[in-house]
C-alpha cells in the first residue's frame, strides 16, 4: 500500500494475493506489519522540509511569499496524524514614517545678510540722490558762467577795452605791453542724454593785441626748443631757418606778434562738488589751475573774475582760498 503523507515510503509488508484467499492469522500480522511501518514513517516525517516545499511551490504558482498549506501535526498520543490547516500570516507592512518639515534656508544668517543688502541699497539710494542734486547744482551754476560769460564777451568785442597786463617771455625783459582786447567768446559743452545732459564745462576764449612784434633767435637744437615752446602758449610767430650743407639746422630768427591767446575752461568735478577753473595765459604766459567750492560760485565771484581778465584790482583769489 502507498502512504497517503508526503515523504512516506511504502510498507514492507507483504499483501494477500487476490488469487489465494489467506487464513486469519497470516491478515493479523500482516495488519501488525502495516501498522508498524506506518508509525515508522511518521516517526520519520519532517515537518519543516514539507513546509518549506508547500512554500516553494505555493510562490511558483501564485508569485506571492505567504502560502495556505495543509501541513500533518503529529500528536504522541494518537495512531495516526490529525490535520489542520495552517495559514500563514503575511508579511506586515512597514510603519511609514512621520513627515519631517524643513529646516528654513540660511536661518539667521540669510536673514542678517538681506537686511545689510537692504540697508546697503537704502544708503546707496540716499548717496545717488545726493550726486543727483549735486549735478544739477553745478548744472546750474555753470550754465550762469556760460551766459555771463557770453554776455561779458559780446560787451568787450564792442568795446575792445585796453587790458592793463604785461606778459613776459621766458628771461626776457621785453614784455608784451600796450595790450587792448580784440575778440572773445564763450561756449560750453555737455555730457551725453545717458549720463544726464548736465553741462560738465564751459569755454572762455579771447584774443588781447598789441602794437609791436619781437625777435627772438636761437642756435642748433634751442632752435626747436623754443619753437615748440611758443606752439604750447598759443603764440603767432614765424621763423627764418639757416641750415648746413648738410641740411641741419645751425641757426634759427624767430619773429613773434605781439598778440596773446588766453583760454580758461571752467570744469565741474560732479564726484568732489567742486569746478576745476584751467587757464593758459590768464595772468601770465603760461598755464595755471585752481579749485573752487561749488557754494561760491555766483555773480560776486564772476564779477571778480571779469577785472581779473582785464587786468583790474580784483579779489578773485579770496574765493578760491576757501
Amino acid at each position: 500500500m502507498t502512504s497517503a503523507f508526503p515523504g512516506s515510503r511504502p510498507s514492507s509488508g507483504v499483501s494477500a494475493s487476490p488469487a489465494e484467499p489467506a487464513c486469519e492469522g497470516d491478515e493479523a500480522g500482516s495488519l501488525d506489519a502495516e501498522a508498524a511501518a506506518l508509525l515508522a514513517d511518521i516517526a520519520a516525517f519532517d515537518i519543516e522540509a514539507a513546509r518549506k516545499r508547500v512554500q516553494q511551490i505555493d510562490a511558483r504558482y501564485t508569485g506571492m511569499s505567504g502560502s495556505k498549506a495543509a501541513y500533518p501535526e503529529v500528536s504522541s498520543g494518537q495512531d495516526f496524524p490529525s490535520v489542520r490547516v495552517a495559514e500563514s500570516s503575511p508579511t506586515p507592512a512597514p510603519l511609514a514614517q512621520p513627515a519631517v518639515a524643513p529646516a528654513p534656508v540660511g536661518g539667521s544668517l540669510l536673514g542678517q545678510l538681506k537686511d545689510e543688502v537692504a540697508n546697503r541699497k537704502v544708503a546707496e539710494g540716499n548717496a545717488s540722490r545726493r550726486v543727483d542734486v549735486a549735478r544739477s547744482a553745478l548744472d546750474r551754476q555753470l550754465r550762469a558762467v556760460f551766459e555771463y560769460f557770453h554776455d561779458l564777451t559780446s560787451q568787450l568785442n564792442y568795446l575792445k577795452p585796453q587790458v592793463a597786463r604785461r606778459y613776459y617771455f621766458l628771461d626776457s625783459d621785453d614784455a608784451f605791453r600796450n595790450l587792448a582786447w580784440l575778440e572773445g567768446y564763450s561756449d560750453f559743452r555737455t555730457q551725453s542724454e545717458q549720463d544726464g545732459g548736465c553741462i560738465e564745462r564751459v569755454t572762455l576764449g579771447y584774443t588781447l593785441k598789441g602794437p609791436g612784434q619781437r625777435t627772438l633767435e636761437r642756435a642748433g637744437g634751442a632752435v626747436e626748443r623754443l619753437r615748440q615752446v611758443l606752439f604750447d602758449l598759443g603764440l603767432k610767430f614765424e621763423c627764418q631757418e639757416r641750415r648746413n650743407r648738410q641740411r641741419e639746422l645751425e641757426h634759427g630768427a624767430f619773429t613773434v606778434v605781439d598778440e596773446i591767446s588766453v583760454q580758461v575752461v571752467w570744469r565741474a568735478d560732479f564726484e568732489n562738488r567742486t569746478v576745476v577753473v584751467e587757464s593758459r595765459n590768464l595772468e601770465r604766459l603760461g598755464y595755471a589751475t585752481c579749485v573752487l567750492q561749488q557754494d561760491v560760485i555766483g555773480p560776486a565771484l564772476l564779477d571778480e573774475f571779469g577785472r581779473l581778465m582785464l587786468g583790474r584790482e580784483n579779489a578773485f583769489r579770496s574765493y578760491v582760498n576757501r
